[in-house]
């Protein structure tokens, strides 16, 4: 495993800046950045067994998302 990279993360963006992978803050980039968006982080979408599509990351779409899960 990475230097950086936690145990549970799932974000597959290694190209992204905010990638624990790309410096030594660990997930507090990524976290402060969808905050002030006001968006959920693409590790929630993963383990909810789904990405992102044309609904993008805010809270509604992970929510339809959740909702959808009929597992």
């Amino acid at each position: 495993m990475e230097k950086n990279l936690s145990e549970f993360c799932t974000c597959k963006d290694r190209a992204c800046p905010l990638h624990p992978t790309n410096h030594d803050k660990g997930c507090s980039l990524c976290i402060a950045k969808n905050i002030k968006k006001k968006e959920i982080p693409s590790c929630f979408f993963n383990a909810a067994d789904g990405y992102p599509s044309k609904d993008g990351y805010s809270f509604e779409a992970f929510a339809k998302l959740v909702l959808s899960d009929k597992s």
